[in-house]
């Protein structure tokens, strides 16, 4: 399934889920609103009155169901919000409510290092920012969890078990499995699942602190029971809000389970190893600890693990489980399985060693080679993040077309800042001469002097890495103080706008780099595709094309035939190439913050049209292609890396 059609699919989804859960809440709303007031009428009459009251649909008042209804739904709906408000940090809030601890930097255990780039070669396969990597040093189970609201700031959190017990292989395709949730858009939908299913707790949570009031007034006071009517409240309204509780996990285990076979298929299509993601899972059959998850906010969590990471008591698991059972999973990735479990040993240091040196390598120069084809372009930009082996090889060969030096700054803070800095700095001595200058007065401490000793090195990268550095900068990125990130962000706007002219790379390391970490740091969530035509969008089509178009061609001529190029892959009449006066970068931002609300089966047509419009000569450039991946970046849709292109 391509990165388009699943996020429109995400999308149907997640509208009858919330159709679901709004049945299921007015269903529980209905419920304790005529609890409420039968308890109501009947303990006032009983209590006060002293007779026996008419029944109660003859006293039945519509108001008195109006506002206790709503006051059910404000107590539901304020739950559901505060939930979220805790998560709006988004995947790194998520992990480190499991108690995930942070792998940041260069880590010295070999199990975590493999671990890093099993993550940074899936992340630039599938064309999205590299997200940070968390260890649940307590978990001794077979597990791993991706979590976000997008792209941007995900997470992906990886229990020690996992790391000690699986080859890289088996680990490779846990990851997999994971990325799958990361690019098909199901991140969003687990946080908003948790925080829904919050709400509806609330009733529950309100009716056993009614309970223990009950209780507690009526030990002070037996001899009148006056705490007998809060404990017959507090105990219906804690049945109640776990009743609600009961069918929204039921809900959610529906919704989660068709959700793993798409993503178990996808890790295989990432790897072409279907024995790795099989392995892991025969590995969880066969250990002691399976994929248990043991912190006590586990359950919240269920839905998003690899695995199942909690046991329900009462032979519940087959109603409640959030993922398929293990031999129907393993089944369809082996269908020749002879239904025995592996159990697993750790794996050693050595081990880990000789399976990193086995990893694909490529010289720079041999990566560096050839041209792209036009079919090559519109391949991978029409299929999006569509999981490829062919993908995963490349980004381990561009990987390792990095200096060592530079990957190893680009996974800490200090060294990942002045990588960027390097990165916009001009080429031509005397602006970049003002612009040190300003990094030795402004920057954070050390930050310049790293920024001038890698500099050479940053320069003399080939164009087509340069973006690659930048995915592999990200996760250090993310680790900034808020603070840190205002002064990161200000500072690269000023070495972008020092020199009084912005160029095209400029703008797509500016956009790309800040549009990441502004999901972090600003709470920027990917917008919603709303809008379902490309017309009442036309003028935001002509300047994406146009700028693209001109920046990629000296002359005006050249120019026109590649918008037109574009222009007819749009099938639209009347398209026409604007003034270069109108093609600022004032005006290509605002359009493609407009183009990035269309639905997302819109987006493969507009990006393919971008294509034709970088290839129409029969040659791209790395500077087209660093256009192409601000674009996707700003359009919030993966672009995997393509093959060599011309420097």
């Amino acid at each position: 399934m391509d990165f388009f059609s699943a996020q429109d699919d995400a999308r149907r989804k997640t509208r009858w889920l919330v159709v679901l859960f709004v049945l299921a809440i007015l269903a529980l709303v209905v419920l304790t609103n005529l609890f409420i007031m039968l308890f109501a009428e009947y303990s006032t009459d009983y209590y006060v009155q002293g007779h026996t009251p008419a029944t109660f649909w003859d006293r039945f008042d519509w108001q008195r169901f109006f506002w206790i209804g709503l006051g059910v739904t404000v107590v539901i709906l304020l739950g559901s919000f505060i939930r979220t408000l805790s998560l709006r940090g988004g995947g790194r809030v998520v992990a480190e409510m499991m108690d995930g601890r942070l792998v940041s930097g260069n880590p010295r255990d070999a199990l975590e290092r493999r671990l890093l780039n099993v993550v940074e070669e899936m992340a630039i396969a599938a064309g999205t920012p590299v997200p940070q990597v968390y260890v649940m040093d307590h978990e001794e189970g077979i597990n791993a969890f991706a979590a976000g609201y997008g792209a941007g700031d995900a997470v992906i959190a990886v229990t020690r078990g996992a790391l000690e017990k699986l080859s890289r292989a088996e680990l490779q395709g846990v990851i997999g499995h994971e990325f799958s949730h990361i690019v098909n858009g199901d991140m969003r939908l687990n946080l908003r699942l948790i925080g829904i299913l919050f709400g509806i707790l609330m009733v529950a949570l309100i009716g056993r602190q009614v309970l223990r009031w009950g209780a507690i007034a009526g030990s002070r006071r037996s001899r009148d029971n006056n705490g007998v009517p809060l404990v017959v409240l507090g105990l219906g309204l804690l049945i109640l809000g776990y009743v609600g509780v009961f069918f929204g996990n039921l809900i959610k285990a529906a919704v989660s389970r068709q959700r793993e076979y798409l993503a178990d298929a996808s890790s295989v299509q990432f790897t072409r190893e279907p024995q790795g993601i099989a392995g892991a899972l025969k590995k969880i059959g066969g250990d002691a600890q399976g994929s248990l998850i043991r912190h006590p906010d586990a359950e919240e969590l269920s839905h998003a693990y690899f695995s199942e990471g909690i046991h329900y008591l009462f032979g519940l698991n087959g109603l409640f489980a959030t993922h398929p059972p293990l031999e129907q999973r393993i089944r369809r990735l082996d269908p020749g399985w002879n239904g025995e479990f592996i159990v697993p040993r750790p794996v050693t240091p050595r081990e880990v060693e000789r399976e990193e040196e086995k990893r694909a390598r490529l010289s720079p120069a041999a990566v560096a080679a050839g041209t792209v084809v036009l079919t090559s372009v519109l391949d991978n930009l029409e299929r999006g993040a569509e999981p490829s082996a062919a993908k995963l090889q490349e980004a381990g060969r561009e990987l390792q077309s990095l200096p060592e030096t530079l990957r190893t700054a680009a996974r800490e803070p200090h060294g990942a800042r002045a990588l960027i800095y390097a990165l916009a700095l001009d080429d031509e001595e005397a602006p970049r001469q003002a612009q040190l200058q300003h990094l030795r007065r402004h920057a954070d401490k050390g930050v310049a002097e790293l920024t001038e000793r890698n500099l050479d090195l940053v320069k003399r990268l080939a164009p087509r890495l340069r973006l690659t550095l930048v995915d592999l900068a990200l996760p250090a990125l993310r680790q900034l103080s808020p603070a840190q990130y205002r002064l990161f962000r200000d500072n690269l706007t000023a070495l972008v706008e020092m020199d009084g002219r912005i160029t095209a790379f400029e703008w797509a390391l500016q956009k790309v780099v800040l549009h990441h970490l502004e999901t972090e740091f600003e709470g920027r969530k990917p917008p919603l595709g709303r809008v379902g035509r490309y017309r009442p969008l036309r003028r935001e089509i002509e300047i994406l094309l146009g700028y693209l178009a001109r920046h990629a061609h000296r002359s005006r001529m050249d120019a026109l035939h590649a918008f037109q190029a574009g222009a007819r892959t749009m099938e639209m009449e009347g398209l026409q190439m604007p003034e270069d006066g109108a093609l600022t970068v004032e005006a290509l931002e605002s359009a493609l913050e407009r183009l990035a609300r269309l639905k997302p089966l819109l987006k493969p047509k507009l990006l393919k049209a971008c294509a034709h419009c970088v290839a129409s000569d029969g040659r791209v450039t790395a500077l087209e292609m660093e256009l192409l991946r601000a674009y996707a970046a700003l359009l919030d849709c993966p672009l995997p890396p393509l093959p060599p292109v011309q420097e």
